[in-house]
């Protein structure tokens, strides 16, 4: 294993023990934690720690043909117009940054259970009557089962594309009118996008949901619960990321593989930008 690797290992192998702990020490065994999962409150723990792992293992088999769709709408997007090339990446990235990268995704997974939880109409279902009124509750619950998943969906692709160095130039001689050059990452294309939507809103949105719980709800679990709950599901994405690190060789080639069909060249090239001969 690469020095690297180590450090994103570790955290994997800790917040899983942290979650079955969870599930089988604390969980109850009485009752329904999550009404829209079968059993009672222990197989409902069960199943909330197995459905957000099981979705990041299953996105190393379904992100490479999503990412693979991102990059023919990008072409849509820019009038086909552009053209499409791969640049070598020689940097690696480090431990800690295998690892910062999973905070991205874990906001987003946390910003789409806000705005279920907000519209209210399905609070129920994820939560028992006690807790369905502590809407940080509802929020890690729904940030778990429905939250990650999408976040899978969307947030894996783009790591894919921007590990690809999947760059395009516009061509200016395809263009009627004088436009200045522009090179852009398919991937970073995307990042920004998304990055813009999750940042800011997700932790001012989530601090004054927490700041409003605080003034009517006095139990100091709820308190642990909203403040560790947000960063073990960020830290969930770091098993994901850790396996698109080991195994991104093999998903490259894929990749380079369905690019050649789209007529992009796949032979890592060096673009410098410099004066005009």
């Amino acid at each position: 294993m690469e020095k690297r690797f180590i450090l994103p290992a570790i955290i994997s192998i800790v917040i899983f023990i942290l979650a079955i702990v969870l599930t089988f020490v604390i969980a109850p065994g009485e009752g329904d934690a999550v009404p829209i999962l079968p059993g009672n409150a222990k197989s409902d723990f069960v199943l909330v720690v197995i459905i957000p792992y099981a979705a990041v293992i299953l996105a190393l088999f379904y992100s490479p043909i999503i990412a693979i769709l991102l990059a023919r709408f990008h072409k849509v997007i820019r009038l086909k117009k552009y053209d499409y090339f791969v640049t070598p990446i020689e940097k690696k990235l480090s431990g800690p940054r295998i690892v910062l990268r999973s905070f991205y995704p874990g906001l987003l997974a946390i910003n789409i259970a806000i705005y279920i939880t907000l519209y209210k109409r399905f609070n129920g279902l994820f939560a028992d009557a006690n807790s369905v009124n502590t809407i940080p509750v509802v929020i890690e619950y729904i940030a778990v089962l429905i939250g990650i998943p999408i976040a899978c969906l969307i947030i894996i692709p783009i790591w894919i594309l921007q590990s690809s160095g999947l760059m395009c130039n516009r061509n200016i001689e395809r263009y009627r009118g004088p436009v200045t050059p522009d090179i852009e990452s398919v991937g970073s294309f995307y990042s920004k996008i998304m990055k813009g939507y999750v940042g800011i809103s997700t932790v001012t949105t989530y601090s004054l949901i927490l700041y409003n719980e605080f003034l009517k709800n006095s139990d100091a679990s709820v308190y642990m619960l909203v403040f560790v709950d947000p960063f073990v599901i960020m830290l969930i994405f770091v098993v994901i990321s850790l396996l698109l690190e080991i195994y991104l060789q093999a998903i490259n080639k894929f990749v380079f593989r369905k690019l050649e069909k789209l007529g992009i060249k796949t032979l890592p090239q060096v673009i410098t930008i410099g004066p005009k001969q």
